[in-house]
């Protein structure tokens, strides 16, 4: 059989995707690698590193799975490889190309897209490149100018024939200040929701009437994540799944040989309408020192009828009272510049949250990501047009990237939302005792008609997120900058 080197080129984070498919060639004896940018460089440098690495390592297959939001950065690099290196095939994947196929392979430095999940996929193009392209499910790509499509694969329904994720590919990479980073594992694939703004509303659509959720043996995970922590002795650990667990009893078993065999704290996501006095017992006695709820409005009929997100206040706040009475640090995620949105929807929203009292109140602005249903209510409500829907789809429109978050005002359904201080109180609530919070609304102080300049709102999350236990994420952060800085007088 032969011998395919795969390269995988990444921005910015340790990506779990990428971590898996490089441990199944691996597994069936191919080689691969990776270049990863943990923090910005110039155009320039970033280019000679490819450039050195592919001379050295001489790839077949140079691989990108890129978010919307990293989606033209990933097209510029591969544009820069052909322009070099004419021969090597460039393969896409992930997030943004599943929900824009058609677009993607359509650009010229792109030869081929995998579709959906390809952790077995990736093995079959890895055997049988440059011999036969039809025999890999889910792969389209180009010949001759032409493009073909192969069959959608169907989902893996046994995720623990998969082998443990490639960690070692990323951490062999990260700078030595980031090595204390959380590790990040996964105990199951698919939500069993399909909220109008996430990628899983893309998933759902690629996979109707399969099985999404599926779910790892929680011994696997478990020896998965102590092998790890005995190698690379991190001191937490976060789960990425969109829901930890939904059957109690799996929860029990995972919490439980989570708590004898690893010992370490951790973080998980869960959704409200999961959550009840069992689940939070059981993730208290595991470890569990963080649960992360979206919540994203608190204006309920807004959440049922533009997020199609189904859980009442009623069980959001019955949920803060069981972690309020177990003390276990919990958060609510909040999207600004939602389709409709007014000043009076952010009114009631510092009001609820200021009764639950998360641990913290976690804000950003709303990305449209392409294809993803809350787009019809952003057309329907003015705040995007049809003309920006390219942009939109190829990842280059300002609402498509993960940074550009609007502070100060968007085009809120009355025109006069000023959104910074909505975000300044939405921090105070994990500051101030309730009742001043109550004072504050009662004296109006949303009407204030300045802009909140971030040189007030930054240094108070910092805050917030040192008072409520959560300032590990902040070194991490300093150390980067560190690493950044310093990385800035070497030349390359």
């Amino acid at each position: 059989m032969q011998i395919t080197k795969v390269l995988f080129i990444q921005k910015e984070f340790e990506n779990i995707g990428i971590e898996y498919l490089s441990a199944n060639p691996k597994k069936n004896n191919h080689q691969v690698d990776l270049v990863f940018f943990p923090f910005p460089i110039s155009d320039i440098k970033e280019n000679k590193i490819i450039s050195q690495k592919i001379s050295e390592y001489k790839p077949d297959i140079i691989a990108f799975s890129p978010f919307t939001s990293h989606y033209q950065w990933s097209l510029s690099k591969s544009r820069y490889i052909k322009s070099k290196y004419s021969a090597i095939f460039t393969l896409f994947g992930g997030v943004h190309v599943n929900s824009v196929p058609e677009m993607v392979i359509k650009e010229k430095p792109i030869d081929g897209i995998i579709i959906g999940e390809a952790d077995e996929n990736i093995v079959t193009f890895a055997n049988t490149f440059k011999t036969d392209y039809t025999k890999t499910p889910s792969l389209w790509y180009k010949n001759k100018h032409k493009i073909y499509k192969n069959p959608l694969s169907k989902l893996i329904e046994d995720l623990d024939k998969l082998p443990f994720p490639d960690k070692e590919l990323f951490y062999s990479k990260m700078p030595s200040g980031l090595t204390s980073l959380p590790y990040t594992a996964m105990g199951s694939r698919g939500c069993p929701f399909a909220c109008t703004y996430c990628s899983n509303n893309i998933y759902q659509k690629l996979y109707l009437g399969q099985k999404r959720l599926r779910y790892r043996d929680p011994a696997k995970i478990v020896d998965e994540i102590s092998t790890a922590k005995n190698k690379y002795h991190f001191k937490r650990v976060e789960f990425s799944d969109d829901v930890l667990a939904v059957d109690l009893k799996r929860l029990a078993k995972l919490t439980r040989l989570y708590k004898r065999k690893v010992n370490l704290p951790f973080a998980c996501f869960f959704h409200p309408q999961l959550v009840n006095k069992k689940t939070i017992t059981y993730l208290k006695q595991g470890g569990c020192d963080w649960l992360k709820l979206g919540l994203q409005s608190a204006n309920e009929e807004y959440r049922h009828k533009y997020l199609n997100r189904h859980e009442t206040n009623l069980q959001v706040l019955k949920v803060s009272q069981l972690c309020h009475q177990l003390k276990l640090g919990f958060s609510f995620d909040h999207i600004f510049n939602l389709p409709f949105e007014t000043s009076q929807d952010l009114i009631e929203a510092v009001s609820f949250y200021n009764q639950c009292r998360p641990s913290i109140v976690n804000f950003g602005g709303l990305m449209y990501l392409p294809k993803a249903d809350i787009i019809k209510h952003g057309l329907a409500s003015g705040d995007i047009q049809k003309k920006d829907l390219p942009a939109i789809n190829n990842g280059s429109h300002k609402l498509s990237r993960q940074y550009n978050v609007p502070w100060y005002s968007y085009k809120q359904a009355d025109k006069t939302t000023n959104t910074s201080i909505f975000m300044l109180l939405f921090i105070l609530i994990t500051l101030l005792p309730q009742k001043i919070i109550s004072l504050l609304m009662k004296l109006q102080v949303y009407r204030f008609p300045f802009p909140v300049p971030n040189y007030i709102i930054v240094p108070l999350k910092i805050i917030s997120k040192l008072v409520s236990g959560q300032i590990y994420l902040y070194k991490d952060g300093i150390r980067q900058r560190i690493i950044q800085f310093l990385a800035s007088f070497q030349t390359i």
